[in-house]
């Protein structure tokens, strides 16, 4: 007899078995695992081998799923939105798959119908309702949502607050007479004339408040305003929004903290040079030199300098911007008072130590009050000596450290002027009857900050060739036309060579913000530069040393298109696009 294996087949969820011929192997049959297998009424668990004589008391089980589902909320951290998650799974009717006949096969499932889970709407609200929801809430989008047909798992937007609307700035919008006198390098006196108008505030707006998902009020942000102050030679309308020249002359506006103060300078005028027959010049308005700054001749102006001609071995200072139509040679110019980052620091540190020095005092008097001791035996002088000796004894020090470092023309040097001689001479503490001394110290420094660091007036130098000089700047350096060599520029802004040929070529540039130039370097040595953000040199003609705070690298020379930038690390990176400059002239 031939041999042949038996072989089981499956049509309409029943078995068909056809035994073996001869030594051929018996059917097996094993299930899905959504399937239970019985012979004669006993689970099996395990692939079984099956033959003709059973094929009437095998049943199997199918194991239907439930229909489920499962709501929940996800709320966004800004209290702002609620969102719906639904989670499906359908009921499942299932039959048994047929199968073609083989001597082992696996009894499996096929769907005949699903049936989805209803969502009813009061389960959602009443979802909200339970996490205190009562705002924004879609009842139409759910509405929708719920009435779709079949699965309709997933995140939906069911309840929105208001967010709160941003309101508008005051803005300082200055007249047209103002901006075309800005448009001239040289403006001959009177550039605003009596009686006219300076500039006008445009009042803030203030922003509309939202409300969240849980009904609680959301306010506006804060929008900047500031006062319009009326300074020298103005006078404000009676609605304090328009300022108006009382004199005519040269307008110049000054931003501090909440307020803007607008001042008329009269402007005056030097036909010539300044030289040994004008002596040298002090002056607080603007000057207008339509000559030289001839050598040794020093200028102290209290707003603009504009010089027609060059600047050579001079020293200046202005509170305003310097316009030099021609060069500025082996000169130091002091501009808006520079302050250095590591000045800023030390004043910092200053005002922290009066506050903790503020606090110390108190607590030593409350404990004393405390204790019910006798109060006017604790003489304030010897305690205030005793706390800077042993407990702050780098505040003593870092005064006289300061001032030393302070030039001598500086504001700040009258500002110290007054405690320095208690600190010369500790024994002098004793003779001072509390800490107004320092309190008054305190909110010189910080008022000398507010208005030298934070101050919005950016000032600039505009000149055409700079070299052998030493320039200090509370704003920006725009060299016009050949560049600059061997000086040393230390600059709040921006230092910028406009020329397509200029060149930055020996000496030491720094600034806070960027550097920019076509050519940089020379082959006699090394040309040094610190940036806080951003420096592009199209060509290095001889070796570069370019610093962050935080970082230093060298370029060789016959380098092209050097363009770093400072990243949130304070290192020195590749930048991907050229420094913004038009935010630098336009100021200027």
């Amino acid at each position: 007899m031939e041999n042949k294996d038996g072989f089981v087949a499956v049509k309409n969820s029943q078995l068909i078995i056809t035994d073996p011929e001869g030594l051929g192997r018996y059917p097996r049959i094993e299930a899905a695992d959504n399937i239970d297998i019985y012979v004669k009424g006993e689970k099996q668990n395990n692939e079984i081998v099956v033959s003709k004589d059973v094929e009437n008391e095998i049943e199997f089980k199918i194991n239907n799923k439930a229909k489920e589902k499962q709501l929940s909320l996800e709320i966004t951290k800004d209290r702002m939105e609620a969102n719906l998650v639904i989670a499906m799974t359908a009921e499942q009717v299932l039959q048994i798959k047929d199968k073609e006949a083989a001597n082992q096969i696996v009894i499996e499932t096929v769907n005949k119908e699903q049936n989805y889970p209803r969502i009813f709407k009061r389960e959602i609200l009443n979802l909200l309702n339970s996490k205190q929801i009562n705002y924004g809430i879609k009842h139409d989008y759910i509405t929708e949502v719920i009435n779709q047909p079949g699965d309709i798992s997933g995140k939906y937007l069911i309840a929105e607050g208001k967010r709160a609307e941003a309101g508008i700035d005051a803005k300082l919008i200055k007249s047209e007479d103002f901006r075309e006198e800005e448009e001239t390098l040289f403006t001959v006196i009177d550039s605003i004339d009596k009686g006219k108008i300076i500039c006008y505030k445009e009042k803030a707006i203030p922003g509309k408040s939202g409300v969240n998902i849980f009904s609680d009020r959301i306010p506006a942000p804060p929008v900047n305003d500031f006062e319009l102050e009326a300074g020298l030679n103005v006078q404000l309308t009676p609605d304090k929004l328009k300022a108006i020249a009382m004199e005519g002359g040269q307008p110049k506006i000054v931003k501090k903290k909440g307020v803007v103060q607008v001042n008329i300078y009269r402007q005056y005028t030097i036909n010539g040079d300044i030289d040994k027959y004008t002596g040298s010049i002090k002056y607080d308005g603007d000057l207008l030199v339509k000559g030289n700054v001839t050598d040794y001749f020093d200028v102290d102006i209290g707003n603009d300098l504009k010089v027609q001609g060059n600047i050579a071995n001079a020293e200046i200072n202005t509170q305003g911007n310097l316009y030099v139509n021609n060069n500025i040679i082996a000169s130091t110019l002091y501009i808006g008072n520079y302050l250095d980052k590591e000045t800023v620091v030390k004043l910092n540190y200053i005002t922290i130590k009066i506050q903790d020095l503020e606090q110390a005092v108190d607590e030593i008097l409350g404990e004393a009050s405390k204790r019910k001791m006798n109060i006017s035996d604790f003489r304030t002088g010897k305690i205030i000596r005793l706390l800077i000796e042993n407990k702050f004894p780098d505040f003593h020090d870092l005064i006289l450290e300061l001032y030393q470092e302070i030039d001598q023309k500086s504001e700040l040097k009258d500002i110290f002027k007054k405690v320095v001689p208690y600190f010369t001479n500790m024994a002098n503490l004793e003779r001072i009857q509390d800490e107004s001394i320092f309190i008054e110290l305190k909110k010189n420094i910080e008022q000398f900050l507010d208005t030298r660091i934070n101050n919005d007036d950016v000032l600039s130098i505009h000149t055409g060739y700079i070299q052998n000089s030493e320039i200090n700047i509370g704003g920006s350096v725009i060299i016009n036309k050949l560049g600059c060599y061997n000086s040393t520029i230390r600059a709040k802004g921006a230092i910028i060579v406009k020329n397509r040929d200029g060149f930055l070529k020996g000496g030491d540039y720094q600034s806070e913000e960027i550097i920019y130039a076509q050519i940089a370097g020379t082959k006699l040595g090394k040309t040094y530069f610190r940036i806080g953000k951003h420096i592009f040199i199209k060509e290095s003609l001889g070796t570069l040393v370019i610093n962050s705070d935080h970082d230093s690298i060298t370029i060789d020379p016959e380098k092209k298109n050097i363009n770093y930038q400072i990243d949130d690390f304070g290192q020195l990176v590749v930048a991907d696009s050229l420094p913004d400059l038009e935010k630098y002239l336009t100021e200027a």
